[in-house]
């Protein structure tokens, strides 16, 4: 190899080639290119350019300033005379950071491109997946999950009261949910809870739990009205839409535990769902189908449509309120386009849904 030029300035250090433990004391002098590590003999060993010399270690107090090269695994300069640090600092770019490379910016690209691609799958390509996927989630599956979904929204907006559970409350709301489900083809076991909760809002939950909080019977003025909504969750249920609703809220861990045979979701899993239920209307697509499916529901058990398009009626007022609207008809159709889609399918009441003295009881229920 070449000799230094004699009026090059040379720095004492110790120089390790990466192919053995040993260390050696050497002079190190700099140029245009970089660092040349000389021998004992002044000839020179090894050559450093300026962009592969990096920090080995972060500089600290008085230790020696120990430098590795990108291109040279292992190799290690240590550098005892601190003249040389500030030459390697001025001319070494990347003491501290990789230079940014074609191959590190398309490594750059391509992550962000995969991180791009999830985030699109779950915001499209995910409820595309859940329609299908619910049909074939069994139904002994989702029963445990609604089971404690409900419990879960108890606790949410109840603070942990018991539901609703008044005898003849209770014997008024089976007798109008048997009323509903006669003329509904449905696999489900349909059960029906009170939450004792001034929120004017239903849902319903996986496995053919529904719920109604207190403050809709509360508003209500008809037992028509509630059957009204009631069929709209029982229509939600026979569409298995709470089932998409836990794919697209919970997303693959729910998929992962139905089709690999795993155990019911997580405590974690199911507060997701209960507040996505909860606090998170269903798209104005599935919204449609269950005031379709209501309609008919309503009209084939001869209570007919007429109280649940009074009950859109008054909830069309809370509107003008803007923030106290709730939840549950926060992504719905239109309310006057719901109404009107009622009403066109209507039919006079022929059999009220409760006699006068059930409508009591279930105005009672919470007591």
């Amino acid at each position: 190899m070449s000799m230094p030029s004699e009026s090059a300035a040379e720095y004492r250090s110790h120089y390790n080639d990466g192919q053995s433990a040993a260390s050696h004391a050497v002079l190190v002098y700099a140029d245009d290119a970089g660092l040349a590590v000389t021998g004992d003999d002044g000839r020179v060993v090894d050559r450093w350019a300026w962009d592969d010399i990096r920090y080995a270690d972060p500089p600290a107090g008085n230790r020696p300033v120990r430098l590795s090269n990108r291109a040279k695994s292992g190799a290690r300069l240590t550098v005892e005379d601190a003249a040389l640090l500030p030459i390697v600092r001025a001319q070494a770019r990347y003491l501290t950071r990789d230079p940014v490379t074609r191959r590190r910016v398309w490594t750059v690209v391509a992550l962000l491109a995969a991180a791009t691609a999830v985030i699109l799958f779950f915001v499209y390509g995910l409820p595309w997946v859940a329609r299908p996927a619910a049909a074939l989630v069994p139904i002994a599956w989702e029963e445990p999950v609604g089971e404690s979904t409900v419990n879960v929204i108890n606790e949410l907006f109840a603070r942990g009261r018991k539901l609703c559970s008044d005898p003849a409350g209770q014997a008024a709301l089976q007798s109008l949910t048997r009323k509903l489900t006669a003329v509904a083809q449905t696999p489900y076991d349909i059960r029906v809870d009170v939450v004792n909760a001034d929120v004017v809002n239903a849902l319903a939950a996986p496995g053919g739990r529904i719920v109604i909080f207190r403050g809709l019977i509360d508003r209500a003025t008809s037992a028509d009205e509630v059957a009204g909504v009631l069929a709209h969750e029982i229509a939600h249920v026979i569409r298995r839409h709470p089932t998409q609703g836990m794919f697209n809220s919970i997303g693959w861990s729910a998929l992962l535990s139905v089709f690999t045979g795993g155990a019911s979701l997580s405590n974690t899993a199911v507060a997701r769902l209960a507040a996505h239920l909860a606090t998170s209307a269903h798209t104005r697509e599935l919204e449609s189908e269950a005031d379709e499916g209501a309609v008919a529901m309503l009209d084939k058990s001869g209570i007919g449509t007429a109280g649940l398009a009074h009950f859109f009626e008054s909830l069309k007022r809370l509107e003008k309120n803007g923030p106290q609207l709730p939840e549950y008809l926060s992504s719905h159709p239109q309310t006057n386009k719901r109404i009107e889609m009622i009403e066109s399918e209507a039919s006079k009441p022929r059999t009220p849904a409760l006699s006068p003295a059930e409508w009591q009881a279930l105005k009672a229920i919470c007591r």
